[in-house]
């Protein structure tokens, strides 16, 4: 309902407003949507699944778990996975910073 709402008063707009060209195009975009809106749907299944599930009934025979009960990680605190253009983007965008700024400092205006 929203739908054709929108669509209407968008219609309206270009008519009220001399735009042919919005009107044309919303009136088509409308007509479109009412069209395939009317379509009969079709009727719900009687609530069986139509694809039956798959039962494995083979027993597993792996490990509890693929980790480790204790588990380290080192982490380089530098470490960046972006791209080396990205990370090159990044740094042109910092040195355009400062030059656009003066190189004056970020903190409150300077008397």
């Amino acid at each position: 309902m929203l739908t054709i709402l929108l669509l209407l008063a968008v219609t309206w707009i270009g008519l009220r407003y001399s735009m042919l060209w919005l009107s044309v195009i919303s009136g088509l975009i409308l007509v479109a949507y009412l069209m395939g809106f009317r379509k009969e749907r079709h009727a719900v299944a009687s609530g069986k699944p139509k694809i039956r599930p798959i039962i494995v009934k083979r027993r597993y025979t792996g490990p509890a778990s693929i980790y480790p009960s204790k588990m380290k990680i080192k982490v380089h605190p530098n470490w960046d996975t972006r791209e080396w253009w990205e990370r090159a983007l990044g740094g042109g965008g910092a040195v355009a910073g400062l030059l656009a700024q003066g190189f004056a400092p970020k903190g409150p205006a300077r008397k």
